[in-house]
């Protein structure tokens, strides 16, 4: 999983929900150390919750965008594999004129679609289920999973002093530092953001 990967695509502009939602889960499957994302078409319908029809349109859309590119990859027997795609994201071309036209970037940051990801008929806008969104990209990755409640009522506040993207950096650094830590050494996810510890030199 590559969180910047992810935050990257979440940045992005013009995309109608669903298809940000295949491009999120996407980046999902980008490795940061080999550079590949190979993740095939069944694993993204199921990921996302669409068929496979949907994440095809949409994969496409994506490439016509120039936001992504696609390599086909066979098995030494000649049989097709899932493809090789490389994420353009940072060199992304303007939205085309059947995209959204609303500026993602001026909408509220935890503000991207509810929590289930996927659905096209089922994606919420509401605030509270951004926050869900994003929180649950922290609990997945925290090493320490005590206390879920009282770490959802505490990044709902610290969302109100810190934007997730200038967040996310400082949490993905502060998990390196725990590992080989023994968990119950690890204080709990809602100490770390209620003590505002993104603050700490070096996070």
């Amino acid at each position: 999983m590559s969180h910047y990967m992810t935050a990257l695509a979440m940045k992005q502009k013009g995309l109608k929900p669903a298809t940000k939602i295949v491009l999120y889960w996407l980046a999902d499957h980008h490795n940061n150390e080999t550079g590949l994302c190979c993740p095939s078409v069944n694993t993204l319908a199921d990921e996302c919750e669409m068929d496979r029809s949907s994440i095809i349109r949409h994969l496409n859309t994506l490439e016509q965008l120039g936001m992504i590119q696609r390599t086909s990859r066979n098995r030494d027997n000649g049989s097709q594999r899932s493809n090789e795609f490389a994420l353009m994201l940072q060199n992304a071309t303007p939205p085309v004129a059947n995209c959204d036209p609303t500026p993602i970037a001026k909408c509220d940051p935890f503000n991207l679609g509810n929590n289930n990801l996927g659905k096209e008929t089922n994606i919420s806008s509401s605030k509270d289920d951004g926050l869900d969104y994003y929180f649950n990209q922290l609990w997945h990755d925290y090493p320490r999973k005590v206390g879920k409640a009282q770490a959802k009522k505490a990044f709902k506040t610290a969302s109100k002093k810190i934007n997730f993207y200038d967040l996310l950096p400082k949490f993905e650094a502060y998990v390196l530092t725990l590992k080989g830590k023994e968990t119950q050494y690890i204080p709990h996810l809602a100490t770390w953001l209620n003590g505002e510890r993104w603050k700490d030199e070096g996070q």
